[in-house]
């Protein structure tokens, strides 16, 4: 069956994001806000699916305040004015790295937020982990039920179409032409990922310029090297 890549609407910022049916569903949690079932959103998925990507997205659509596994403990931890978060939209990108973080020594903080945000009625929390809700490593029996009463949502890895089109259009909208041996030899030598693929685009794209030269085995070669 084709599958069809599109990229985000005009009125995200972001445009290193194309839609597959592996995350279509994240995509469409995104486009319906604020109009979300839930107050808060849970998105599951493995470490290079594109999850922080979403997050990304819809901290620019909604001015919300991005929370992972860098900063939590200067912007979550550190946050105790109850006014101010429900007031925020929020993003806790690394949720599951946060919730055992020093054997859960925060996890509680994660659970008061939840409710927190859950009563304001106003404001959302979005979500992001590599575990879906049952397999957290947590010891809180309230905080698991919390997100498992959440809309949850999972992403998948990126399969092989997916990932050629997303070179292919990243270099196409900077008029970079890549036949279909030279993404063959591509794909078959980067790992598979939303990330790794936008990385080797940026990487031909930059390099094209510098060498000026065609777009062929030997170049993409020493890309890869």
């Amino acid at each position: 069956m084709k599958q069809e890549i599109i990229k985000f609407n005009f009125k995200f910022k972001n445009n290193d994001f194309y839609v597959s049916n592996k995350n279509e569903l994240a995509y469409k949690m995104i486009k319906k806000w604020p109009e979300w079932p839930t107050s808060v959103v849970y998105i599951y998925g493995s470490e290079k699916c594109g999850k922080s990507l979403v997050c990304k997205l819809w901290k620019d659509l909604s001015s919300g305040i991005y929370i992972n596994k860098k900063n939590f403990l200067e912007k979550l931890i550190s946050q105790n004015d109850l006014l101010y978060i429900k007031n925020h939209n929020w993003i806790i990108d690394d949720a599951d790295y946060i919730i055992s973080f020093e054997d859960n020594k925060y996890e509680e903080k994660i659970l008061n937020f939840i409710n927190i945000i859950k009563t304001s009625k106003k404001k959302n929390l979005l979500m992001a982990s590599r575990k879906m809700p049952r397999f957290l490593d947590s010891g809180l029996k309230d905080l698991t039920s919390r997100i498992s009463s959440a809309t949850v949502i999972e992403m998948r890895d990126p399969d092989e179409l997916l990932l050629k089109k997303i070179i292919e259009k990243y270099l196409s909208e900077r008029n970079i032409e890549i036949n279909n041996e030279s993404l063959d030899y591509l794909i078959n030598r980067i790992e598979r990922s939303y990330k790794s693929a936008l990385k080797v685009a940026k990487q031909i794209d930059t390099m094209s310029l510098e060498k000026k030269t065609k777009i062929n085995k030997f170049f993409l070669r020493s890309i890869l090297n």
